[in-house]
């Protein structure tokens, strides 16, 4: 048999968080259908995205979720990073990247655009580096 060594122990804590992580995101009824991602890409996403796919009890957390001083639209922006990441995905066909990458930055944009997220806002430069990825993506899934 053999000896666990602590890399091993690190990642089986790792693939059990991810687990849970991913059940939490799908057992949370109060979670609206179109905040669904694996637990890969929750694992990846910012911890202020929490409240929206992990546990809506995060919700006014300052870690776990968007500051209210970013405005009312700004609950659009985890949806489009989500999409950010499945559109970079390979198993995804070309065409249905295209149509995912065209929904991350639509959300994206209106983020930006009503209501506007201002420089104030702690995630500003956040939105403002996924809007830029989502530009340079598009070069890629023609």
């Amino acid at each position: 048999m053999k000896k666990l060594t602590s890399g091993m122990l690190r990642h089986a804590i790792s693939a059990a968080l991810l687990v849970a992580i991913g059940a939490s995101a799908v057992a949370q009824p109060k979670i609206a259908p179109k905040y669904k991602a694996s637990a890969i890409e929750v694992a990846q996403l910012p911890k202020y995205c929490w409240a929206q796919y992990v546990d809506q009890a995060y919700a006014g957390h300052p870690q776990f979720s968007i500051p209210n001083v970013c405005g009312p639209y700004v609950n659009h922006f985890c949806p489009g990073l989500v999409g950010l990441m499945q559109a970079s995905s390979a198993t995804h066909s070309m065409s249905g990247r295209r149509e995912i990458l065209r929904i991350a930055a639509e959300n994206i944009q209106y983020t930006l655009r009503y209501k506007g997220i201002q420089p104030p806002c702690p995630i500003y430069r956040d939105v403002k580096a996924a809007e830029a990825r989502a530009n340079s993506m598009r070069m890629f899934v023609k």
